[in-house]
């Protein structure tokens, strides 16, 4: 399935000298004032905006409806606020990194990979999916992506350890799944270890991946 991870991505100036990405002939912000576009999506979801210190992002664009969001966060939660912003094209991360229209804070995260389950490999990601954050869609960004982002969406956790290794960064343990159990769902293997003396030690490593794995 294509979802323009590496779509080129053409620039052209706002009447406010700002510039704009276009992908596939899709503006992904106003041509007119994409600042005030970028007030205008935030004022539209203040209601959800209001609910979460969390907010997941579905697309970058170049950045200008994230800094809207960071002001109001500001405002709604001065003690604290964490935002992930999800953008598959590779293509459009490199070329905001290289004219940087938008500074964006420590608080707000751009997350891109390769593949869809790499997402779920980032524990720190993972764990702020977990909070249940509210989630807002740029409109241009999660209309150009929409099959991305779905499948982001309804992405599941592999039910056999063979498909699991993939999440596991210990290489011993990586290394023992896959020569014993490859052919176990991952219950069975939980069940089969469970008084394994040579895993006592990767307790957080081994429940982390039930979590995952099984929703336990």
């Amino acid at each position: 399935m294509t979802m323009n991870h590496l779509s080129n991505v053409d620039i052209k100036n706002s009447k406010t000298d700002l510039p704009v990405p276009v992908i596939n002939s899709v503006h992904l912000h106003s041509i007119y004032n994409p600042e005030r576009e970028a007030q205008s999506f935030v004022s539209a979801n203040e209601k959800l905006i209001e609910k979460s210190s969390q907010i997941l992002v579905f697309g970058l664009g170049f950045g200008y409806h994230l800094i809207s969001l960071e002001t109001k966060l500001k405002g709604i939660f001065p003690k604290g606020y964490e935002v992930y912003c999800i953008e598959p094209n590779k293509n459009l991360v490199e070329k905001w990194k290289e004219l940087r229209p938008a500074t964006l804070s420590s608080k707000i995260k751009v997350i891109n990979y390769d593949e869809i389950q790499d997402y779920y490999k980032d524990i720190s990601l993972v764990n702020f999916l977990s909070n249940k954050p509210t989630i807002l869609p740029h409109p241009a960004s999660f209309q150009l992506n929409e099959a991305f982002f779905k499948s982001f969406m309804s992405f599941h956790y592999p039910t056999t350890v063979s498909q699991s290794l993939h999440f596991i960064q210990d290489s011993e343990l990586k290394e023992y799944l896959a020569i014993d159990g490859t052919h176990e769902t991952t219950d069975e293997f939980f069940k089969r270890i469970e008084n394994k003396n040579f895993l006592q030690g990767k307790d957080f490593l081994t429940l982390a991946l039930s979590e995952m794995v099984t929703g336990n």
